[in-house]
């Protein structure tokens, strides 16, 4: 399964949402929570009459252009929203001075309009807190999505697409400005663990794996999973030497830790291959050199690391 895929269907509904947020805020200054549950409940109907009509494209939302124009169409709807929240609070404090001054007055009773201003009052403070979870749960999905894009789920390292996104600028470059190494790591005899131990045990120790990775490394050093069992490493400012010290201490680790599943002990290794990234690179010319020496590993015998340049 390819991690680097984010939900479709929420990003359509959040985009929805955000427009017809942003244009309502052009034409009033205060938005009541029905009206919030009407415009929800209309784009969720715009995205399913989407989706049964065949005009949604799903491969349109998997460009970067259009992710980061829902980003920020969602975070200027957010601020937008927020501002009618403090006008909420505005109206609520001007109200309560309104009702203090006239209960100070003792030629005039206005025990029938204080009620009534009670009672607005009462009202637009449910409107604030109303508003205020609706801004809260905005501003999570805003974090949840930007998570999913770049994060796997299971182990918490970057996905394949954040490891797209990063080489990027250092594959615009005729050359890197320092060497830079890939280590493509895959957890030996895997299905075997998931066969004997379960598929939660198999979770267990990718999410075992991914800890170790990323303590042993250096700071400015990132860990990716690239799908299944296989991680990739990119390693900055080091040499060859340097880079196949790495692997061996992570071979080396690995051997040496086991995860505990139910009280057992899962006896884990690794297979590594490493290549350097050179000018006028290509992500899947690294891939393809990596994955050869992986292949290689895995030949004589795993539990080692091989090269390919």
């Amino acid at each position: 399964m390819d991690n680097s895929r984010f939900n479709p269907f929420l990003l359509h509904f959040c985009k929805e949402l955000s427009v017809r947020l942003e244009s309502l805020s052009n034409n009033q200054a205060t938005l009541a929570s029905s009206e919030f549950s009407e415009l929800a409940e209309a784009a969720l109907h715009e995205v399913l009459e989407s989706y049964t009509s065949g005009e949604f494209d799903l491969q349109q939302y998997r460009s970067e252009g259009t992710f980061e124009g829902y980003k920020e169409l969602a975070l200027q709807s957010v601020t937008s929203y927020s501002q009618t929240n403090e006008n909420f609070e505005k109206i609520t404090a001007d109200h309560g001075s309104l009702l203090a001054e006239t209960n100070d007055d003792e030629l005039i009773n206005f025990d029938k309009i204080t009620e009534k201003f009670n009672d607005i009052q009462s009202h637009l403070s449910d409107e604030v807190s109303r508003a205020n979870q609706v801004i809260s749960g905005l501003m999570e999905q805003v974090k949840t999505l930007e998570m999913k894009t770049t994060l796997d789920p299971l182990t918490k390292v970057y996905n394949r697409y954040a490891l797209q996104e990063h080489l990027k600028p250092i594959l615009a470059r005729e050359s890197a400005p320092y060497d830079i190494f890939a280590l493509m790591i895959d957890v030996d005899d895997f299905k075997r663990i998931n066969d004997r131990f379960g598929h939660i045990a198999g979770d267990k120790v990718l999410i075992f794996i991914a800890k170790l990775l990323k303590k042993a490394l250096r700071e400015g050093d990132r860990v990716y999973r690239f799908g299944g069992e296989e991680f990739i490493i990119l390693l900055n400012r080091t040499d060859e030497a340097g880079a196949r010290l790495v692997g061996e201490r992570l071979l080396s680790l690995c051997r040496n830790n086991k995860p505990l599943f139910q009280n057992q002990q899962i006896a884990v290794t690794l297979s590594i291959g490493l290549t350097q990234i050179v000018p006028n690179d290509t992500l899947d010319a690294i891939i393809e050199r990596s994955d050869a020496a992986l292949y290689r590993a895995k030949n004589n015998g795993k539990d080692r690391l091989e090269t390919e340049f």
